[in-house]
């Protein structure tokens, strides 16, 4: 499944219709509930919104990095952000790509078919 994380229903639907039935997804609205859904669900990718109101974008990428997942799910960020300060931040952390918002169809075209390049890098690895 890909978790889509975001406090906005809008993009979190459009998400959901971008992705067309290709990929199952769970969504949550904030950082604590992206955690919880972590804690209880194997998660293929994220979709990760940096700014929400009750709990942030970071929080889950402390809970990913904290628990070794971090590598192991690929994590895009979706941000209508441009602050430098926090979107170099955010590439503190090894995530996979960003989305700046708006984002369209095409740009979640590009980030499956990036989603599905981390996994097959990943299987190249194993076999190597």
């Amino acid at each position: 499944m890909i978790l889509a994380v975001d406090d906005s229903e809008i993009v979190l639907n459009f998400i959901e219709h971008s992705l067309n039935n290709k990929y199952p997804i769970t969504k949550a609205r904030d950082g604590k509930r992206a955690i919880n859904i972590l804690k209880d669900n194997d998660v293929y990718a994220i979709l990760l919104d940096l700014n929400m109101p009750e709990s942030d974008g970071f929080e889950v990428l402390n809970y990913l990095k904290e628990n070794n997942l971090i590598r192991k799910i690929p994590v895009v960020i979706i941000t209508g952000d441009d602050n430098k300060e926090t979107i170099d931040k955010a590439f503190s952390y090894p995530i996979l790509d960003v989305l700046n918002k708006p984002f369209t169809i095409d740009n979640m075209d590009r980030v499956l078919d990036s989603i599905k390049n981390f996994y097959e890098r990943k299987e190249q690895e194993i076999e190597q």
